[in-house]
């Protein structure tokens, strides 16, 4: 599609269902909120859904700003960029603006021209921006929750949604109650699934992709991160976590953490020293022995002969050797960093709290727990320290305890190390509110010290108030309201089975936080507006 010389061609990733009325309104409202009169006046603006090869269920809409001169395009270019709440919508993917050509887009619907002031019209589709007017200035006469900066801070919804996804929706809800608010997008983990997207999505970090074992040792595809150059973020979820083991897959006696051990290798053979490992979302309860044995750890039997290093084996380890480990690892500073503080034994170890949800019967789960006691005298034989009561060191099925014994590592919790990396406190300076979220709020939030639980205590610090949105509550959730200003929304809005809200979480979700943010702005209404004054006719009756 032809276009003129200088244009600047935008692509949005649209996640909500809606109309293509609805899209450009949504559309053109976030544009505005950034955008003046004197940035858009006398540009053309078209606009349409384009073919695209996104990974997700999400639609590509192209908004296409052409007519003015290659220096207003830049200004309007950094305008947009430089706002979170646009900029974490922009989507990289096909079409492409290239020669004065939008390739592989044969027409988009022509809205029209912005005029003095401030309507689209002269357009074959001008219907559409109808009632639409572009702000001649961002002053008094600005939207609602104009200047108003909200941090959207959700951790991932466990099996239906990621973090950023998560944000965009919130986004969505923000923007329709609060026109003019300021978005603040950080993603979060605290640990588990998704750490290595959300550090690298906040620190902007490198991307490295190599080929692993995953818990069956099966050849598979993982990533880990690189920060400035110098410290490596692992995710075990990646290369040994639950998702990658089907449910009817499920052997927690053989399930292996040595494609974890891989990435490790991986990023030492680098030349990196400082290794950040988030050991949540794992398949294994193997102690660590198998991400021990890829850095060139060896376990051997009572007869001498040399274990494989799966959850199977611990009872029959004898003696530790380190002889032919990693050369790199023996000077590497390495952090784990714990979605779960359990100890590695006991009623609260790793064998009697997670193993059910890893596959394992109740036999199993005995011959875990013998297991693991007998690895921990080992472990202690080998280093002259006990690591099984420490905190953390049931995480992962054992590979807090192995870290903190072999390789001396400092195990930390998942959220607090998320927050120190991305410098969560300068990021909360003008935060008006703090919204955050996970699946299931109960007395494990703060028990565990989840991610919500990191996030609402360092909000107390500021006395900054916190929204927390969640699928369900559950019995101890009103323990936030002992930490901080906190209110509480559930998506699940009336009675229906667990599979049923799995089903339709996305449009719960989305539901609950449209309740949210009216909420909010009521109370802010409210606190503006005061007490109604009596009606004259009161006094008439």
């Amino acid at each position: 599609m032809e276009c003129k010389r200088f244009g600047l061609g935008i692509r949005f990733d649209i996640i909500f269902d809606a109309s293509v009325e609805s899209v450009v309104r949504q559309i053109m409202d976030e544009l505005c909120s950034v955008l003046t009169l004197s940035d858009l006046k006398g540009l053309r603006i078209r606009g349409g859904f384009v073919p695209c090869d996104h990974p997700s269920e999400s639609r590509i809409f192209m908004l296409v700003i052409d007519g003015g001169s290659l220096k207003e395009m830049r200004r309007i270019y950094r305008k947009l960029d430089g706002d979170a709440g646009i900029n974490m919508y922009l989507a990289s993917t096909n079409p492409y603006y290239e020669n004065n050509r939008l390739e592989g887009v044969d027409e988009l619907m022509l809205f029209g021209v912005v005029d003095g002031r401030g309507r689209i019209t002269g357009g074959d589709a001008e219907a559409y921006t109808a009632g639409v007017v572009v702000p001649t200035s961002h002053g008094r006469k600005r939207p609602v929750g104009k200047g108003i900066k909200i941090m959207l801070a959700p951790d991932s919804f466990k099996s239906s949604m990621s973090s950023m996804d998560a944000i965009k929706r919130l986004t969505v809800a923000a923007r329709r109650n609060f026109p003019g608010v300021k978005i603040v997008p950080v993603p979060i983990a605290d640990g588990g699934e998704g750490t290595l997207n959300a550090i690298t999505t906040a620190c902007n970090a490198a991307i490295r992709s190599m080929t692993v074992s995953d818990p069956l040792g099966r050849r598979t595809k993982a990533e880990y991160g690189v920060l400035y150059g110098r410290r490596a973020i692992i995710e075990m979820a990646q290369a040994s976590g639950l998702t990658l083991v089907a449910p009817d897959e499920r052997d927690i006696m053989r399930a292996s953490s040595f494609g974890t051990g891989e990435l490790i290798r991986r990023a030492l053979d680098e030349g990196i020293t400082d290794i950040v490992v988030a050991i949540g979302g794992s398949a294994t309860n193997d102690g660590g022995m198998g991400c021990a044995k890829a850095l060139g750890v060896k376990f051997f039997d009572a007869d001498g002969c040399e274990l494989e290093g799966c959850a199977a084996d611990l009872e029959r380890v004898a003696s530790i050797d380190c002889e032919l480990l990693h050369p790199s690892a023996k000077n590497a500073t390495f952090t784990i960093m714990c979605d779960v503080d359990n100890p590695l034994l006991g009623e609260t170890g790793c064998a009697r709290v997670y193993a059910a949800q890893k596959g394992a019967s109740a036999e199993q789960i005995e011959a875990l727990e013998r297991g693991m006691a007998n690895f921990a005298v080992k472990l202690n034989e080998y280093c002259g320290a006990d690591v099984s009561e420490l905190e953390g060191a049931g995480a992962a099925g054992g590979m807090g305890a192995m870290f903190g014994s072999l390789f001396g590592a400092k195990l930390v919790r998942g959220i607090d190390a998320l927050l120190d990396t991305i410098d969560f406190d300068l990021l909360l300076d003008g935060v008006a509110m703090v919204v955050t979220g996970e699946g299931r709020l109960d007395s494990q939030t703060t028990r565990h010290k989840k991610a919500v639980y990191g996030i609402v205590r360092r909000c107390n610090r500021r006395n900054i108030p916190v929204c927390v949105i969640t699928g369900s509550m559950g019995e101890g959730a009103e323990e936030l309201y002992d930490l901080c200003n906190v209110g509480i929304m559930t998506a699940v809005n009336c009675q229906m089975s667990e599979s049923a809200a799995m089903e339709n979480a996305l449009k719960l979700f989305d539901s609950a936080a449209d309740r949210m943010f009216r909420l909010i702005r009521i109370g802010r209404d409210v606190e503006k507006i005061g007490a109604p004054k009596k009606p004259k006719y009161f006094d008439e009756l």
